[in-house]
């Protein structure tokens, strides 16, 4: 039985999820020029590479299925039945918790570690994906232990499939979800393939230096964290470019995501917002995502929820899970501000475990044997402070927006002055989050997507 299951496990991976042939990049130019007595080469994208993607997708829908259908039984319908029989206000009983805190989020945090083992996945992007998709899962279980599930999601168990079956939130209305048109897939499909070449010419700048385009002074572990190397304008414009570079990602992926759930008749949110050139539309209006930011950091206005969510993340996805999975549940016993550090707290952690997965060891070799490429040692803990620095921001913002300075300069200063004056808090320390994406494989696996150039006489 063991060898008929690691069969089909080896079948699905050299066959579904190419895990050989996305181990490196291998691909041949397709196209050959010379440009000032250099000569190079256009790489074209990995068709293999986006069905790997479709296929994770796929198996995190299946496995998040099966949750799903213990999460309804246990832990949504007594909470319904109770609402249907007593007007008193329902309280998460010992077996939801049980269920929800015991069994199904442990199953959603090991859940990536065995699949990829029993796989054979080896390239780190796919197994970033791998790891969302069980990620937000496991959030989604939060939301539904505390109550605080989108509206008519608890409706039906299949509204609850499908809730958890992609890492994107659909929309549902009383009918059940709400279906997309040909519109919508068109949208998404277009907008992918702008951000897709945007990230190709990109990666095509970054890879000559091998996304950094300055030594790294600093060492890979928390222990090697230094204030002062911070400052170093080396640092800064690395920083800087890499910002860049998982926004463009991050994008490029949810428009991906976005378009495939959209081909299923799924309407769904934006899985992403550019932090500076989308809008969101609130009661009082249109207003800019930095705005919003910047109200946060400069003026008293952490009575809005959005406006604490959206620091920790331009990902609507974060933004919801963590809004209703963390901050709404500690926020019915605790101030503001602990709810909001409580999110903070739960995105470093999150985070860590998520590089853990991505970083897991392609091979059965460990310790001293297992080397990079094979494995890399995470530098745990830094992910962790990168978001306990920005909460402490926002505890000072709590304490200080009142003062009148700050209010002077929301008043005078202009909108672009203030979100570079915002961006300057955390881009110093950008590299306690990024650093061990950029010293490993991490982006290499991934320029396998899009069309990239490369120079072929080095």
């Amino acid at each position: 039985m063991s060898s008929s299951l690691q069969s089909i496990g080896s079948w699905i991976g050299h066959n579904l999820l190419y895990s050989e042939v996305l181990e490196s990049d291998q691909r041949l130019p397709c196209l050959t020029f010379t440009i000032a007595n250099g000569t190079y080469g256009l790489l074209a994208p990995s068709l293999q590479f986006w069905l790997a993607l479709g296929t994770c997708l796929v198996l995190g829908a299946i496995y998040s299925a099966i949750l799903s259908c213990v999460m309804y039984k246990f832990i949504i319908l007594p909470r319904k039945l109770h609402s249907q029989s007593s007007s008193s206000k329902y309280h998460s009983t010992s077996t939801s918790l049980l269920i929800g805190f015991g069994v199904i989020m442990p199953l959603c945090v090991i859940y990536p570690y065995y699949g990829i083992h029993f796989l054979l996945i080896k390239n780190k992007v796919i197994k970033f994906l791998f790891g969302i998709a069980s990620l937000t899962t496991a959030f989604r279980c939060s939301e539904a232990v505390f109550g605080f599930l989108p509206t008519h999601v608890d409706d039906s168990l299949w509204n609850v499939i499908v809730y958890n079956a992609f890492p994107v939130e659909c929309k549902f209305d009383k009918v059940g979800a709400i279906p997309s048109t040909w519109a919508n897939v068109g949208y998404y499909v277009r907008n992918f393939g702008v951000s897709c070449t945007a990230l190709g010419l990109y990666c095509s700048f970054l890879v000559m230096s091998d996304y950094k385009l300055y030594p790294t002074e600093e060492g890979p572990k928390l222990g090697d964290v230094s204030l002062y190397n911070a400052l170093n304008w080396h640092q800064l414009a690395n920083n800087f470019s890499i910002a860049i570079l998982f926004q463009i990602y991050l994008t490029t992926f949810s428009y991906a995501i976005n378009a495939v759930t959209s081909l299923v008749g799924l309407t769904q949110i934006p899985m992403m917002l550019n932090p500076i050139f989308e809008s969101t539309r609130e009661e009082g209006g249109s207003e800019s995502i930095v705005l919003q930011f910047l109200a946060c950091l400069l003026a008293s206005f952490l009575s809005s929820l959005t406006c604490i969510v959206f620091t920790l993340n331009s990902s609507l996805v974060v933004h919801g899970f963590l809004k209703r999975g963390v901050y709404k549940p500690v926020r019915t016993k605790y101030s503001r501000l602990a709810a909001a550090t409580a999110a903070f707290l739960a995105s470093g952690f999150f985070h860590e475990w998520l590089l853990s997965v991505v970083l897991y060891p392609d091979y059965d070799s460990v310790g001293e044997d297992c080397a990079p490429p094979a494995c890399f040692q995470p530098g745990y803990g830094r992910n962790t402070l990168f978001f306990v620095w920005n909460a402490g921001l926002i505890g000072i913002e709590y304490a200080l927006s009142g003062a009148a300075i700050f209010k002077l300069l929301k008043k005078h200063l202009p909108p672009v002055i203030i979100s570079l004056l915002v961006t300057s808090t955390a881009l110093p320390v950008a590299h306690w989050f990024t650093n061990d994406y950029v010293r490993t494989d991490f982006f290499h696996d991934g320029q396998l997507g899009w069309p990239i150039v490369i120079r072929l006489d080095e």
